[in-house]
């Protein structure tokens, strides 16, 4: 081959490549449905928790009875309380969108490189193609985490801390 790369280790890398995708798919995919049910979950819980002290706080009652109904809107507002800083701390909407991004890039990749692998047949894979697959992982999970870092930051800012650059992807 011209770049010095037997069949065997073509198709290594190839295989190496395909792999790689396969399994980050997995992982992504349990995390970006992870964190659209916890947003959907909170923004449930807040909302039908806001509507339960509406009622509980307009229900026409008396004496111990009223007490305890404004004791629990009063403990349902502090849950409430809870639940937002929970969403704003982890931002589950923000990843989950980031994170269907990121599946929506690597579900495109495996994609191609199905396609390229069809059209191999019995061939070995060229490695300048090999290398081309794994530049495209490589920038769909610097990608992923620069913008997992701009969310991070903007549900936790840290001032005075100096931004690291980005490790390993």
């Amino acid at each position: 081959m011209a770049d010095g790369v037997d069949g065997a280790a073509a198709r290594r890398r190839f295989e190496f490549i395909e792999q790689e995708v396969r399994s980050q798919l997995v992982g992504r995919r349990r995390r970006r449905d992870r964190d659209r049910g916890t947003a959907f979950t909170l923004q449930v819980a807040t909302v039908g928790l806001s509507a339960a002290i509406t009622v509980l706080l307009g229900i026409q009652v008396g004496g111990a009875a009223r007490q305890w109904l404004s004791d629990t809107a009063l403990g349902l507002g502090a849950l409430i309380t809870v639940l937002a800083a929970w969403q704003a701390f982890f931002a589950h909407r923000a990843l989950w969108i980031q994170r269907a991004d990121t599946v929506h890039r690597l579900e495109a990749l495996e994609r191609r490189i199905a396609y390229y692998r069809i059209g191999l047949g019995e061939d070995a894979p060229e490695p300048a193609r090999a290398d081309e697959f794994l530049a495209e992982y490589e920038r769909i999970a610097r990608l992923d985490h620069e913008s997992w870092s701009r969310i991070r930051q903007a549900a936790d800012p840290q001032p005075g801390v100096p931004d690291l650059p980005p490790g390993p992807a």
